[in-house]
């Protein structure tokens, strides 16, 4: 038996058909949009509030579609290679501009799926529209119905957030870059153009203000603890040059690691502070060299381990028991001591410089008689 369907019939089952479809789209929009602003909350809590070791992913791919940028910039312009690091100046504050646009982008796209889900706007070009203009507070685009008036007060609200974050999260990490430009500074004018632990110590001491030391360590603890804890943001900080562009914040962190490896091993008198600095400074430049990994920010070539020889270590005890340094009797000991805390930073020190193209510590090759003692039953008192 042939079952004929009406013509008015079949229009209205294929109006519902497509009245469902129609909602089940807008039902889609909806989560969409949804899932795009969780997205954004997640990334602004992971980059401005929990600082997790792990990287915020979206963080992590402006930085490094950015950085290519810059690296194709710097290998196509003439002389690029000569002036990467002024180049470079710009990577952070690009970088940063480039989350915060990625940021308003994700909200907006996923208020306009609201838009246009709820009904707020006809197609969803508007919504768009209607979107970016709540956000970015202006106005000139408003929904009429009530749900799209709500979602842009809302809307608004997230764009207030987004300037109020930007000028409360920038002062705190330019805070950062100018705090670490200080610090690498204050090695470069103790130290010359070739920072060196030993050559650090030694200003101490041929000055007479070794006394301050305990207060430098303690000063330094506290920075690379700071330094160290901002890891969502700690490729970008990373590639930022210090305030003098010819000093490098690698080269200055390796040697007041050094002065403290130094510090705790070979100079018989040392602040209880060195020990706790060592450990900061140790977990600040893991962290660093951490974030860095997963960044395009790679060495050209693998790098060698910063090995210290036994000759430049006896240069630098007979440097500074000439400044006046009283150093540990048994320099058998005191040397393996130094090699075992030298481990622990070493091969981060060298991966870092050689990806940013920096110099590494300063040793000075030196061929000295073998002035320590041998055996004479002394121990060194070590932390």
């Amino acid at each position: 038996m042939e079952i004929v369907c009406h013509p008015a019939q079949a229009a209205a089952l294929a109006a519902g058909a497509a009245e469902w479809a129609h909602g089940g789209l807008r039902f889609l929009g909806f989560c969409a949009g949804v899932g795009l602003i969780l997205l954004f909350f997640k990334s602004i809590i992971r980059v401005g509030i929990l600082n997790q070791r792990y990287q915020d992913s979206i963080a992590f791919w402006v930085g490094r579609l950015i950085w290519r940028a810059f690296q194709l910039r710097i290998a196509r312009l003439p002389g690029g290679h000569r002036k990467g690091h002024e180049i470079l100046t710009w990577y952070w504050p690009t970088a940063l501009i480039g989350l915060v646009s990625s940021w308003f982008v994700l909200v907006t796209i996923g208020f306009a799926f609201l838009n246009w889900s709820l009904g707020a706007n006809a197609g969803f070009v508007d919504a768009l529209i209607s979107s970016g203009s709540s956000l970015s507070t202006l106005g000139f685009s408003t929904p009429t119905n009530r749900a799209g008036e709500s979602l842009a007060i809302i809307e608004g609200a997230f764009g207030l957030f987004l300037v109020v974050y930007l000028f409360t999260f920038l002062p705190g990490f330019m805070d950062m870059i100018h705090e670490r430009g200080s610090r690498v500074a204050w090695v470069y004018s103790r130290t010359g153009p070739h920072p060196s632990g030993a050559g650090l110590l030694e200003w101490f001491y041929r000055n007479g203000r070794s006394e301050e030391l305990d207060a430098v360590f303690d000063s330094w603890d506290g920075f690379f603890q700071d330094h160290g804890h901002a890891k969502s943001f700690l490729p970008i900080i990373a590639v930022v040059r210090p305030l003098h562009p010819g000093n490098s914040w690698i080269c200055a962190f390796g040697a007041f690691l050094d002065a403290a490896a130094l510090m705790i091993s070979t100079v018989e008198r040392n602040p209880s502070s060195a020990k706790l600095c060592c450990l900061s400074g140790v977990e600040s430049v893991r962290n660093i060299h951490l974030a860095m990994r997963g960044t395009p920010v790679v060495p050209r070539e693998t790098p060698g381990l910063l090995h210290v020889k036994r000759s430049e270590y006896d240069a630098a005890c007979v440097r500074l028991a000439a400044a006046g340094a009283v150093l540990a009797p048994d320099r058998e000991r005191a040397w393996l001591r130094f090699i075992d805390l030298h481990r622990n930073y070493e091969q981060e020190i060298s991966w870092l410089a050689a990806a940013l193209s920096d110099p590494t510590p300063f040793w000075p090759q030196a061929d000295l008689p073998d002035t320590h003692p041998t055996g004479n039953g002394h121990s060194a008192h070590l932390i």
